[in-house]
């Protein structure tokens, strides 16, 4: 019997719906014409435009039955006044765009609004018009006014199912940031972040309809060692600290060799979270005494495609290396003051990771015993006794990262999670998931009575929250705590080890 064998697949999950919402700017590429921190429009009627995506919002007057002539006329100026304004916006130039290209680009997006019934096929046709013009212009093919028409275009394709075609241009943008940013005096150096702020945001959609595993995770960690050199060179005091931690490792590692024992020597789940601390209203803050402004602004990509590449290493059956890169990703949050919420969901999935390192470690216990007595030497004692120690440090590291989080929620009273408060449901989220997680070890390691306990106020706190995804896991785990009281040899496969008896 596979005890918490949904983990694996709620901590994939959690990591997934996390990437989305971190990304819902990052996956704005989709809807995106231009992507720049200048001043951007070319809005229709009824569009708006921040500062980083266009809004695939149309303006529908609302459905409106005055009952009072005194709200009619209140009404009716309001109408006239956002008429007005809508006009001037869209007639008045504020696009960086030549006259030539600006007019193509109008019936696009002409071609595609509602009031053309979306006509993607139309919008397709002037967009690429709009993209041959602005080559015989001679436009910078890197700069956010040539590089928004190519997105463009890749999203009218998806819209017409030409996913493959779509991919080829998210693939070509890639490789050509990636060229740029590698070449000395190509890109200014006050342009360089928000170079790979795009080169991840694209690359990130690029890898959506990837098929080959160890070619994401390649060109993904080519990207991500780019983008940490480029904010390492933004401060002088992070790139000393990050010297020296590889120093410490690389001297570990040829004295210990990498393993998950000489993790826990340095590991210490608690100190993750000292820097978050919850107001007298209850809302988490972190309280940083140093500046973080070295990771803007493209520490949402960067984060976003770090838990990429930890999904990569676990589709590839690299446990060991998802385990080191989720490690450092929940330290560098810290650093870089990301919300508290994601970095307390980062260490309970943490937790997750060190358990299936376990369950890992299981299964090399497991087909050790199969070995006939009379082979059992010296080297299989070894192996055994190495393993075992192992286990205990994988489950005991996944305990105590699910209990720091637990402790946090217990330790701050006033924290607000509720999903009714309209707030970031990450740490709701974590405190649930680390208590489920909590409740499974529990199980696996016999606890029936604290493993019942614990899955009950993990099932209760998923309905409390809304965490759909951890409902149906947690009762599965209620029914296994079942079985195993009412024979516990079903938890045999966890708790026998090889023996070592010749």
């Amino acid at each position: 019997m596979k005890v918490g064998g949904c983990l694996q697949n709620i901590m994939l999950q959690k990591c997934g719906a996390r990437t989305l919402l971190r990304a819902a700017e990052v996956r704005a590429i989709r809807h995106n014409m231009i992507i720049t921190n200048g001043p951007i429009t070319m809005t229709p009627i009824g569009r708006s435009m921040g500062s980083h995506m266009m809004a695939r919002s149309y303006y529908i007057p609302p459905k409106y039955e005055a009952k009072n002539k005194r709200y009619n006329w209140l009404f009716g100026l309001g109408v006239f006044g956002a008429l007005s304004f809508g006009l001037w916006w869209f007639y008045y130039p504020h696009h960086n765009y030549p006259r030539s290209v600006s007019k193509l680009l109008r019936k696009a997006l002409w071609e595609e609004s509602d009031k053309k019934e979306f006509n993607y096929q139309g919008a397709l046709k002037y967009y690429i018009e709009a993209l041959e013009q602005c080559q015989k212009l001679g436009m910078d093919p890197l700069g956010d006014e040539y590089t928004g028409i190519e997105l463009k275009i890749a999203e009218m394709y998806e819209h017409l199912n030409f996913e493959k075609e779509a991919n080829l241009i998210y693939w070509e943008l890639v490789h050509r940031y990636y060229k740029a940013l590698n070449t000395p005096g190509k890109i200014p150096e006050e342009k360089r972040q928000h170079m790979v702020q795009k080169d991840l945001r694209v690359l990130i959609k690029a890898l959506e309809q990837n098929q080959d595993l160890m070619y994401g995770k390649k060109v993904l960690l080519s990207h991500l060692l780019l983008a940490q050199e480029e904010i390492l060179s933004r401060s002088p005091e992070l790139k000393q600290y990050f010297d020296t931690r590889k120093q410490d490792v690389i001297k570990s590692n040829e004295k210990e060799g990498r393993d998950i024992i000489v993790i826990k020597q340095k590991f210490d789940p608690d100190e993750f979270l000292k820097s978050i601390k919850v107001d007298e209203n209850g809302y988490m803050i972190l309280d940083l005494h140093k500046d973080s402004s070295a990771w803007e602004p493209l520490k949402e990509e960067f984060f976003t495609a770090r838990d990429l590449y930890t999904a990569y290493c676990l589709s590839t059956k690299d446990l060991l290396s998802a385990l080191g890169c989720k490690m450092t990703t929940v330290q560098w949050m810290v650093l870089a003051d990301m919300a508290p919420g994601q970095i307390l969901l980062s260490q309970a999935n943490l937790g997750s990771l060190l358990y299936l390192q376990t369950e890992q470690v299981e299964g090399q216990l497991f087909a050790l015993n199969q070995t006939p007595k009379e082979d059992r030497d010296d080297d299989f004692k070894e192996k055994v006794a190495q393993l075992t120690k192992q286990r205990e440090v994988c489950l005991d590291l996944a305990n105590r990262c699910y209990q720091s989080v637990v402790s946090f929620g217990k330790k701050n009273k006033k924290l607000r999670f509720q999903v009714n408060d309209l707030l970031d449901p990450s740490a709701s989220q974590a405190i649930a998931l680390s208590t489920y997680g909590m409740g499974v070890i529990s199980l696996h390691r016999g606890d029936f009575s604290k493993a019942e306990r614990l899955l009950n106020d993990s099932l209760s706190l998923a309905k409390e929250t809304d965490f759909q995804e951890l409902i149906s896991p947690s009762e599965v785990e209620l029914e296994k705590v079942a079985k195993a009281r009412a024979d516990p040899k079903v938890l045999e496969p966890f708790h026998s080890s090889p023996t070592t008896e010749n």
